[in-house]
């Protein structure tokens, strides 16, 4: 699906072609903005103080826990290795190394997002301390809420709004629409696994998560290959179907127009990181102040890049062996 960031617009069309609709309120536009954007932040900041994580927590007994913005730092660039260009400029993919043209860059943006959250799992159990039960919940918690919702979202919006755009001038293979439901079922199961873990006896943990990192392994190979696929057949059919940027985007704002900003929290920063590791962050930085309207640039600079950094990336960081205290331990720091 894709949302080219070369060709500035007044919309958020270029983040919404990872996403899928669901029934929410449509976004604000920019009339609902109030001219102040500190009476903005003011009406969307969280009511509850504990709602927004601290630099540090307590834990039970009075100890100091680990930093929580220091431990996701430090996770994401221990678990962004797997998903890390090789160069400049150059992405992760397989078959779009160094894309050309707003119809590559599109479908790369949600997809590069996707490879960095792969990197991510792949390297969380991986590192994973089997024995803690706080950690497979703390693993669980951040693959459903993150990595779960981001893939559901961006499966839903190519088959009921991106595809059938496409197949007006071309033919989507049966075969890429039929992988979706293979995948999630996959994902499903993985969720139903990690979900058992904090259940399990201690002493049986070790044998789960090696059970874990071989459905890990298969799953991640298997979405490799479908995005592969999809990025050498999208922009064929963009091409050939004479298919226009504004085209797209046009098609790109219907998906946002139904796109709940719980939705956009968890994907816009997700796919802001991948197409900045990729693109540099001078392009990351335009593109934010550039293509995303006020309001959604407000939340995102203000409450959703930071959940990303504190509760996203660190989420995974408590996973390591190293943690050996739970920085999302007290008063339902879990709860996005």
């Amino acid at each position: 699906m894709g949302c080219g960031p070369s060709k500035p617009t007044t919309s958020a069309a270029p983040a919404a072609s990872v996403l899928a609709p669901e029934a929410s309120p449509t976004l604000p536009s920019h009339a609902d903005v109030k001219t102040s954007s500190d009476a903005l932040v003011a009406d969307v900041a969280p009511t509850d103080a504990d709602a927004a994580m601290p630099a540090a927590k307590l834990a039970n007994d009075g100890e100091a826990v680990q930093d929580v913005p220091a431990a996701a730092e430090a996770g994401a660039l221990q678990t962004s290795i797997a998903s890390r260009p090789r160069a400049q400029g150059e992405t992760t993919s397989r078959v779009l190394p160094r894309p050309i043209g707003w119809q590559e860059e599109g479908i790369l943006l949600p997809h590069e997002g996707i490879r960095f959250m792969m990197g991510e799992l792949s390297e969380a159990v991986r590192v994973m301390d089997a024995k803690a039960a706080w950690k497979w919940e703390n693993l669980a918690t951040w693959y459903q809420d993150y990595f779960y919702d981001v893939v559901h979202h961006h499966h839903e919006g190519e088959e009921q709004i991106y595809f059938p755009w496409l197949q007006t001038r071309g033919t989507i293979p049966a075969k890429i629409a039929a992988d979706h439901p293979e995948l999630m079922r996959a994902m499903d199961e993985l969720r139903d696994m990690l979900a058992t873990g904090a259940l399990k006896p201690a002493g049986e943990r070790a044998e789960l998560l090696a059970k874990v990192r071989e459905r890990v392994a298969a799953f991640v190979e298997d979405m490799h290959q479908h995005l592969a696929e999809e990025e050498e057949l999208i922009p064929k059919l963009l091409r050939e179907g004479g298919f226009t940027h504004e085209e797209e985007g046009a098609i790109v704002e219907q998906i946002m127009a139904s796109l709940s900003l719980d939705t956009l929290k968890k994907t816009l920063p997700v796919v802001l990181h991948g197409f900045k590791l990729w693109a540099g962050e001078e392009r990351a930085e335009a593109f934010v102040a550039e293509l995303l309207p006020l309001p959604i640039r407000l939340l995102y600079q203000n409450f959703w890049s930071v959940d990303f950094q504190q509760r996203h990336l660190g989420l995974v960081a408590s996973l390591p062996e190293e943690v050996d205290v739970n920085p999302f331990a007290s008063r339902g720091l879990l709860c996005g």
